[in-house]
């Protein structure tokens, strides 16, 4: 069983790239405030709450420069602030579940797995790449961000190495100069209690000083039994104007995250029927098979920080930084067999873990036009660079057989000693430039290169026998392209094709004693975009065919007791979505996503004309529309929200091909919110509206089956001034 885990040491001492990127940082701002020459820069910007922005997001950041969506050459989805808090979203898992094209798996209680076009996404926090800072990794409560990003396809250009499903970017809240607060109170089934405050405003009389602190707490069951939670978050933003055109902001962020009695899902029958299925269990969702004295727990730091320069004629530095600690403790029991179909009984095993895990980035970007043959385009010019290290000690403890399925009172709490630790560290830093060339009035080619470092170590720590740095994966210069052409046919459509790829390092060897080249995802993308009704509402339609190609092949004449490898492995990932956001009607906010996937292998040792992601449904449908009561009707103040999530079949989450399944599955979802007064709004959000019992996604024999959740209620309040 594969899991991350972490360690009861106290936590290292993080190193470079934040220290220093920090002093760049100071010494930036020294710099802005103390210019001996005269510089040319913009007016200076206020920043002030922006007018209210719906679903449809009227521009996009991750490629590190402002776009808007119909000019970007890919899929992208935006997950508005509005839209958050119109379905009362708590969670990275709620906002997750919400986006197009989107799979979420559960891990455990407080983790989940995340798939795109059958591959795992990367992360950016606030455009500063992450590496494997995502899926499963613990994220903050959704209080602290203003919006999320998805970029669906490679993104090789913006984070080197990664899967080529896409990449998230995490937009945090800003200080804004106008003063603001808001409150939110909810009460809610299995005994859930949330609170959460966020106040911002200028701290100087030139606003040129602003300030932003955000609260939050929440207490709460699950819906199966003995689980409890508790999460508190804290954020304080300050942004300062050093001088006309400079800006700078520092952000502080903290998150405690402790579960007691975590659960990672039910087991399956221990014995398969006549077609090779391991039957999953038909038990009251609340069924719990985990002892009580079992805890998981996160603490999570992150420290980030920018400048940015605004210069004359429209060019833009920026750079940024982004430190995120995180300790990760854990002590349970868990299923470590089916259940006998005949006795009900079934096997345990336990362990302990405790890691600290240090993702570091520091990212420099350079944007703005030119002129070249009478006509403007666009450049942008960057570099980067990232550390993650992983830092840990566990063991294993004692195992208990013939446990009556339900009867948790055998397993008692035992000690178990930390017996191995480990390290890792990965590096990676990049190069990357981009132009926009204007071919034409309508007509936009998009070209981009990135060129990428990347080296992976690790070493056995105590109490493990210690040991030297082991290299591991590893590339040098490896290149990343993007290219697009963009159409824009009028006012409102626009049409698009691109090409973009990504690389994953490998370990396996080659006949030579060398390592295998590293692996490449390319994808061709073609589509359409439309604004509507004024701009009010967004339209995307897109195919795309991903070749995962270059992957590690056995070599069918080697040894079998020492195999060498070949980079003859393909795998294809393709199908069409479609996406619909924003207001078509006054008074309704209307999301809408429709993905159709297919993957396969077509050259593998052992699995070619399979499918490859057997866990990404084929069929995902995703709505949500919400409509205000226009104020001259008998409804004023009254508001109504209904929402569907549905799928088609999937397989196991963990490799277990035909043999651990679930069927497609459908849910409704609906709120009722009123208008109080002015600055004071009630509503009830109700899930799962029918009380649909399904397998939300399933795993293994043993562990991993989860139900998906049954009906539930959240009332809530909420305050804006």
């Amino acid at each position: 069983m594969h899991r991350s885990t972490v360690s009861s040491r106290p936590a290292r001492r993080a190193v470079a790239p934040v220290p220093f990127a920090v002093a760049l940082l100071t010494l930036a701002a020294r710099a802005a405030l103390a210019q001996s020459a005269p510089v040319a820069v913009l007016p200076e910007i206020l920043v002030s709450a922006p007018a209210e922005e719906g679903y449809k997001a009227a521009t996009v950041e991750l490629g590190k420069q402002v776009l808007t969506p119909r000019e970007i050459a890919q899929s992208v989805s935006v997950l508005t602030r509005r839209q958050m808090d119109d379905q009362d979203m708590a969670t990275m898992t709620e906002a997750m579940q919400q986006l197009t094209g989107v799979t979420v798996i559960a891990n455990d209680t407080m983790n989940n797995q995340y798939y795109v076009r059958g591959y795992t996404p990367g992360v950016m926090y606030d455009g500063v790449s992450s590496y494997n800072g995502f899926t499963p990794s613990h994220q903050f409560d959704l209080a602290v961000y203003e919006r999320i990003e998805l970029l669906r396809g490679p993104a090789g250009l913006l984070r080197g190495s990664g899967e080529p499903g896409g990449v998230v970017n995490l937009v945090k809240k800003r200080a804004l100069a106008e003063p603001a607060f808001g409150a939110d109170f909810s009460v809610g089934s299995w005994n859930t209690l949330r609170a959460t405050a966020d106040a911002t405003g200028a701290l100087n009389a030139a606003k040129t000083l602003r300030g932003r602190a955000v609260v939050s707490r929440e207490n709460r069951d699950y819906f199966y039994d003995h689980t409890h939670g508790d999460k508190w978050l804290a954020m304080g933003v300050l942004e300062w104007d050093l001088a006309p055109g400079t800006t700078l902001s520092i952000s502080q962020t903290g998150q405690d995250h402790d579960v007691r009695a975590p659960w990672s899902g039910l087991p399956a029958s221990s014995e398969a029927d006549a077609q090779g299925h391991y039957p999953l269990l038909d038990v009251p969702r609340s069924s719990f098979n985990a002892p009580d004295w079992g805890r998981m727990s996160y603490h999570t730091d992150e420290t980030a920080g920018w400048i940015e320069q605004r210069l004359a004629g429209g060019w833009k530095l920026k750079l940024a930084l982004n430190q995120r600690k995180q300790r990760q403790y854990y002590k349970y029991a868990y299923t470590a067999s089916g259940v006998d179909p005949l006795a009900g009984t079934l096997d345990y095993a336990s362990f302990r873990g405790d890691y600290h895990y240090t993702r570091e980035g520091l990212d420099f970007s350079a944007s703005g036009p030119f002129e070249l043959f009478g006509r403007r385009h666009e450049a942008l010019f960057g570099a980067s660079a990232e550390r993650y290290l992983s830092s840990g000690v566990s063991g294993r403890g004692p195992s208990w057989t013939g446990v009556v399925f339900g009867e948790l009172d055998a397993l008692a709490e035992p000690d178990i000693a930390y017996t191995s630790g480990s390290e890792s560290l990965t590096h990676q830093r990049g190069l990357l430039a981009q132009a926009r060339w204007s071919l034409a009035e309508p007509l936009t080619l998009v070209t981009g290169l990135r060129v990428t470092d990347f080296a992976q170590r690790s070493r056995k720590i105590a109490p493990s026998p210690a040991t030297d740095w082991v290299d591991g994966a590893e590339a040098d210069g490896e290149p990343s392209s993007n290219l697009g052409l963009v159409w824009a046919l009028n006012e409102r459509w626009t049409l698009y094709a691109s090409r973009g790829d990504i690389f994953v390092p490998q370990t396996q060897q080659k006949l030579d004693g060398g390592t295998l080249d590293p692996r490449v995802g390319r994808q061709a993308e073609a589509g359409a975009k439309a604004e509507l009704y004024g701009g009010r509402l967004g339209l995307s339609f897109a195919y795309f065919d991903i070749r995962d190609t270059g992957r590690a092949y056995a070599d069918p004449d080697s040894p079998a007791d020492t195999p060498y490898y070949l980079n003859a492995g393909k795998v294809q990932s393709k199908g069409w979505e479609a996406e619909a956001s924003g207001s078509p009607l006054a008074g309704l906010e209307l999301s809408a996503g429709y993905t159709r996937v297919t993957t396969r292998y077509l050259k593998d040792s052992a699995n070619t004309g399979l499918v490859y992601a057997i866990a990404t449904p084929k069929h995902q449908l995703k709505l949500w529309g919400h409509y205000r009561f226009a104020a001259d009707t008998s409804l004023r103040g009254w508001q109504a929200g209904l929402g569907l999530q549905a799928q088609s079949a999937v397989q196991s989450s963990r490799g277990w091909r035909d043999e651990v399944v679930t069927g497609g599955w459908a849910v409704l979802n609906a709120r009722l919110g009123y208008e109080i007064s002015p600055h004071w709004q009630a509503s009830l959000l109700v899930g799962n509206v029918f009380d649909r019992k399904y397998y939300a996604s399933v795993g293994t024999p043993n562990i991993y089956n989860f139900y998906g959740e049954p009906r539930s209620l959240q009332l809530s309040l909420k305050a804006r001034y």
